[in-house]
């Protein structure tokens, strides 16, 4: 297993269990003690876990929950079924543009057997899967590559997305509460907006959980979305309290 490889295991492990203890990660990568605390020291640094009392440990903040590496593992199944979902919404020769969420990257695979469509991403993961597909064209708006999110942003990135034009957006946020959308982090939510103001439709992608979780920023309204797919349960007030607002939603 290389360092990186076993690094990304560390953090597999630490995210499914929430803590583990250094001298059973040794044993289960057949490596040292030292080897374990030297990777773990890199992680902590990255922000992708917390090394405390000889074990590591999921940090449980906003911060880390923005992280790509976590959110990638959480709620996999239902990010699957909401692109399924809103893969019907596209056709052939459409451009589809897709923002950094782990929400949306499941997207990616289901348009992949689709013709001469163009996908434009400022994901680096929705990018590495799209790029050789011969039926794809992608399009990468680039920017400054940040690392924790796995996407790209800054001033470069905006006007890139403002420059363009899309058939459709498909985005997802952190948190939902009431009818408004929030974000953690201000330089996510620009590039979010530009890709809302280059689409002709925008499409919100969202698992249930997001109706309890509160971030700071605000991002955008539920009533700026052409089609809002939820995935899971929600609660009835919850619901009501769409319908009164008259937001058009389909749960998955």
């Amino acid at each position: 297993m290389t360092p990186d490889g076993r690094r990304q295991e560390i953090v597999a492990v630490v995210m499914r269990e929430g803590s583990v203890q250094i001298d059973s990660l040794a044993e289960r990568l057949d490596v040292s003690r030292m080897t374990v605390h030297r990777d773990l020291d890199l992680l902590e640094q990255q922000g992708l876990l917390r090394k405390e009392r000889g074990m590591a440990t999921a940090e449980s903040s906003l911060l880390f929950e923005s992280n790509f590496h976590y959110r990638i593992q959480v709620a996999a199944e239902d990010k699957q079924a909401l692109a399924k979902a809103a893969a019907k919404l596209v056709e052939p020769g459409n451009v589809v543009m897709i923002d950094e969420s782990t929400t949306t990257l499941p997207l990616a695979d289901a348009l992949s057997s689709m013709e001469a469509l163009t996908v434009i991403s400022n994901s680096l993961a929705v990018q590495e899967k799209v790029r050789d597909l011969p039926n794809i064209r992608m399009l990468a708006p680039g920017g400054l590559y940040n690392a924790k999110q796995k996407a790209f942003y800054g001033l470069i990135c905006e006007h890139s997305f403002g420059k363009l034009r899309a058939d459709w957006a498909f985005l997802s946020s952190s948190s939902v509460i009431g009818t408004s959308l929030y974000h953690q982090e201000p330089e996510v939510i620009r590039v979010k907006r530009a890709i809302m103001d280059s689409a002709e439709r925008r499409v919100l992608l969202v698992t249930a959980n997001k109706f309890s979780i509160r971030a700071l920023n605000h991002y955008a309204e539920l009533a700026e979305f052409d089609h809002v797919f939820i995935k899971g349960p929600i609660d009835e007030a919850i619901v009501n309290r769409l319908q009164q607002a008259g937001i058009h939603f389909e749960t998955i």
